[in-house]
């Protein structure tokens, strides 16, 4: 009967010591998640601004815009073949699910410059930023 409760004690102890290492790791491993579809989503857009840009000589005028609709404008001027991923679902931008979007799009009064802010998700602070004057890349 010792030798049961013995292994009974150690089996609990073996349960809590892994519920507490996954309590620890999986909001480290969202996080890290949702800052590299972040940062492949803001590069897509990147090279999709870019390519219209080489095309118009001008960045899309419409200032601001949310991701959704910078998306939605960039397939109808067949700029970008198919919608990213939303970085807070990870399922393709959808122009009628009224998904959080934390990505904000402008350009200056000429539309020869642009930014590119991913906010934080709690907060309006800005997560990443990717422009076509300071900060051309995330690294």
């Amino acid at each position: 009967m010792k030798r049961i409760k013995h292994l009974s004690v150690r089996a609990l102890l073996l349960a809590l010591l892994i519920v507490g290492f996954c309590a620890v790791l999986l909001p480290a491993r969202n996080r890290v998640r949702l800052e590299l579809q972040t940062k492949q989503t803001l590069l897509t857009l990147q090279q999709a601004l870019q390519k219209f840009h080489v095309e118009d000589e001008a960045y899309p005028k419409k200032t601001p815009m949310s991701g959704e609709e910078l998306i939605q404008f960039l397939i109808e001027s067949k700029h970008l073949d198919t919608p990213p991923l939303n970085p807070t679902t990870l399922r393709p931008y959808s122009f009628e699910s009224g998904d959080l979007d934390r990505i904000v799009y402008t350009t200056d009064e000429l539309a020869e410059t642009y930014s590119l802010k991913a906010m934080k998700l709690d907060s309006d602070d800005i997560f990443f930023i990717v422009d076509s004057t300071e900060h051309h890349s995330l690294e």
